[in-house]
């Protein structure tokens, strides 16, 4: 039994204000996948020296990344960011290394170390798929999934982002915030107007906005591109803590589909919700909810 790591997940939301990481270096590599079309992905760096975990998401279709490590010693990994999507793997390997390897080594896919400096990194390619057992379990046991990356039922029954799919607008976008009678509108509307200048981040339209309310609290906003209009869903008037351990966070989202995740902490559960949003309408309507056990290292940060 591998001893329990303490993680660090960097998360890249839009309002979320984390602090940048000291000394980093760009991480760069190509991303492709065996059935051709790249899926939406979360790639990992696991910090070999400090035992951190990092990662970012990239959008369907997308054939490269970018990432800023400290550094130290890392395996660079992905897994398809669909919920309930099997439980496989990418990675950068001996295999991916080698046609940028003189010395060869194309027979091998176990994991290669990633060594990084002070200077840009390129070449870290993800394109290998096919993981020996060793690299496999390695890989489990970082993400803590289960034994030999059995996908647990709630993994398999849960919605998926391709299930709710949301094509990028193409109306014309408005140039002031829609007149509402909400309150919070005049308070947010600073926020909330630079919101409406920036590219939709959700639902193929919307720019999701999330706003603090406070200490440890934080609330949600979506502006409609089209229209103008903002929507503060009461559904997400106030986001849960998250499990300490979540690497996607509380809140997880795409530009390509209308489906939100919520995951949050009750009693001994994660409990993810799962909304399907209705930018015509503005309805927020949820269709899913799945928990699971959570374990005593899961439990929320205070």
């Amino acid at each position: 039994m591998r001893p329990r790591l303490r993680r660090l997940t960097l998360a890249l939301c839009l309002g979320l204000g984390l602090p940048a990481l000291a000394a980093a270096a760009p991480v760069v590599g190509r991303l492709a996948s065996p059935a051709g079309a790249v899926p939406a992905l979360t790639v990992y760096a696991w910090s070999l020296t400090g035992a951190k975990l990092i990662s970012i998401t990239t959008e369907a279709g997308q054939a490269s990344y970018s990432m800023e490590l400290p550094a130290g010693r890392y395996y660079v990994f992905a897994a398809p960011l669909d919920p309930g999507a099997p439980p496989v793997y990418g990675a950068y390997t001996e295999f991916a290394a080698c046609t940028h390897d003189a010395h060869g080594g194309c027979a091998q896919h176990g994991l290669k170390p990633l060594v990084v400096a002070r200077r840009a990194v390129q070449g870290v390619d993800i394109t290998d798929w096919y993981l020996d057992d060793a690299a496999t379990h390695e890989l489990d046991g970082i993400l803590e999934r289960t034994e030999a990356g059995t996908p647990a039922e709630s993994e398999l029954a849960a919605p998926r982002f391709s299930e709710y799919p949301a094509a990028p607008s193409t109306a014309p976008r408005a140039t002031a915030l829609a007149a509402g009678s909400d309150p919070r509108i005049e308070r947010d509307r600073e926020l909330l107007a630079a919101a409406l200048a920036s590219n939709a981040n959700f639902a193929g339209r919307t720019v999701l906005v999330r706003i603090g309310c406070g200490d440890g609290c934080e609330t949600v906003a979506f502006v409609d591109a089209p229209s103008g209009r903002v929507a503060y869903p009461e559904l997400l008037a106030r986001l849960p803590p998250a499990p300490a351990c979540a690497a996607g966070g509380p809140l997880q989202f795409r530009r390509d589909s209308r489906l939100l995740l919520v995951t949050g902490v009750s009693a001994n559960q994660r409990v993810t919700r799962y909304f399907a949003w209705d930018p015509e309408s503005g309805q927020l309507r949820l269709v899913a909810s799945l928990a699971s056990v959570l374990e005593e290292r899961c439990a929320p940060a205070r």
